[in-house]
């Protein structure tokens, strides 16, 4: 069986019910969140279920799977960065990636550099329901009538609501205007930690932060976060205060490899709960990994840091092809889909689950050739390097600021315009490229997201307009 190919009364069908699910959204109909997304459900019906349903009647395919509203961006961890001012003599953290540029490109002069220190935080979007908002304070850029500043030339940061909420309005002096204002401004939340539990200690999973207070050194006060207490115990004239905040446990990232053969995965009994990736079921493939070294400490006493987790991963761009085997062993270009992973893919393995050494995981991927079959069972694959085409490199590295659901309408449309590279005109025009990018960028809730993807699919030659 092929892979899904839609004919002409099939694709008018399609968008006649494309639109028409556009329609309803404008005016306000409900969309029914459900694992069945809507052209196909990645958790349980295969590729072959995607391609039959599809070519046959997609519009009534549509009516009874209802319609995917993509979730929020999961939790994320970025990183923050120390710098230093050698003038000021201050310390300043940031991870916002917009300033880290200006910073490191020498704005104010190059006046600040990195030291070396970073840690990890959670991006506020996603971030565990558990952790605190760390609000970022900047002191305040307003003059009293003899001419001397408000607030502070610094920056402070707390999770502490308590703390939060009192340095939001407290100190305040009256300026040159006549208004009142605080000493502090608040500039917004900056990313989340969790707070220390019972006793001042960090849960399993997370890691101190501790701080450390100039005691207002030129009248300027400044504080100093950093993972290590070692960096602040004994620093002349500055105050060491302790653990304030609990950070992510860092990951490391091991090599790995692959236990025995990658194989296809069309049904729910060969499905792993470890899954990466995303798509539309036509390409899932299961693995078998180990990793391949540890790190020293580790290797020398695994029950040394239990609690602690090493990522392993696979870049976006990364191929997954087919092989058949003959008489002369594996060969590249088998009968069954290559794929292509959109997103990094990540798996976490707790130094506690290395006693057997390996993890079972589940890669889902997108369709590469229309024309060969669904991967399943029976099919073998290997890990090939990135891909090349650069119709195909234009998608993998156009920004999406949340992750694909699988098999949802945002992973439909991901899976045609790489068929358009494939197997249709070639490489996406920047027209194509730009609504693509905004699909990426709208709930699936979104008004616009509905007519969008309908403008989107009918611009391809491998679906063609609405009739």
């Amino acid at each position: 069986m092929l892979c899904p190919q839609i004919p002409e009364t099939g694709a008018r069908r399609l968008f006649r019910e494309l639109r028409r699910i556009a329609v309803r959204v404008v005016v306000g109909a409900t969309l029914v969140a459900s694992s069945a997304i809507a052209l196909g459900d990645g958790a349980s019906v295969s590729g072959r279920a995607y391609k039959d349903a599809l070519r046959d009647d997609p519009a009534a395919f549509l009516r009874a799977k209802g319609y995917a509203i993509a979730p929020q961006a999961t939790e994320t961890v970025v990183t923050v960065v120390e710098y230093y001012n050698i003038g000021l003599k201050h310390f300043f953290i940031t991870a916002d990636p917009a300033e880290i540029a200006n910073l490191d490109g020498g704005a104010f002069g190059g006046a600040w550099r990195r030291t070396g220190q970073t840690f990890g935080a959670w991006a506020m979007a996603g971030r565990p329901a558990d952790s605190a908002p760390v609000c970022r304070f900047f002191g305040t850029d307003q003059y009293r009538a003899n001419g001397t500043r408000i607030g502070p030339n610094s920056h402070f940061y707390t999770a502490d609501p308590a703390e939060c909420a009192l340095v939001k309005s407290a100190w305040q002096s009256v300026a040159a205007d006549g208004k009142s204002y605080p000493a502090w401004t608040y500039e917004g939340d900056a990313f989340a930690l969790r707070l220390p539990g019972a006793g001042g200690v960090c849960a399993a999973g997370t890691e101190a932060l501790y701080r450390a207070y100039n005691d207002g050194a030129g009248g300027d006060p400044n504080h100093r976060y950093v993972s290590d207490p070692r960096l602040l115990e004994g620093m002349p004239g500055w105050t060491f205060e302790g653990l304030v905040m609990c950070r992510p446990v860092a990951k490391t990232t091991l090599p790995f490899t692959v236990i025995g053969e990658i194989r296809g995965c069309d049904r729910p009994e060969c499905r792993v709960p470890n899954a990466a990736g995303s798509g539309v079921g036509l390409v899932d493939v299961v693995m078998e990994i180990s990793v391949t070294a540890l790190p020293t400490v580790v290797a020398a006493n695994p029950l040394a840091k239990a609690w602690e987790s090493y990522t392993i991963d696979l870049p976006a761009g990364t191929q997954i092809l087919n092989i058949n085997w003959g008489s002369g062993g594996p060969a590249a270009g088998g009968s069954y889909q290559d794929g292509v992973l959109l997103d990094d893919a990540k798996w976490v393995m707790p130094i506690w689950a290395q006693a057997p050494g390996t993890m079972r995981v589940m890669l889902s991927l997108y369709c590469l050739q229309q024309s060969r079959k669904p991967a399943d069972t029976n099919a073998t694959y290997k890990i090939s390097g990135a891909v090349t085409h650069p119709g195909v490199l234009a998608i993998v590295k156009l920004p999406r600021p949340r992750p694909i659901v699988n098999g949802s309408l945002t992973a439909t449309a991901t899976q045609f315009a790489i068929w358009e590279v494939t197997d249709g005109k070639g490489s996406l025009s920047a027209v194509q490229l730009d609504m693509l990018r905004t699909l990426y960028a709208l709930q699936e809730s979104d008004p616009q997201f509905g007519m969008t993807l309908a403008d989107f699919l009918s611009s391809l030659s491998v679906v063609g307009p609405p009739g």
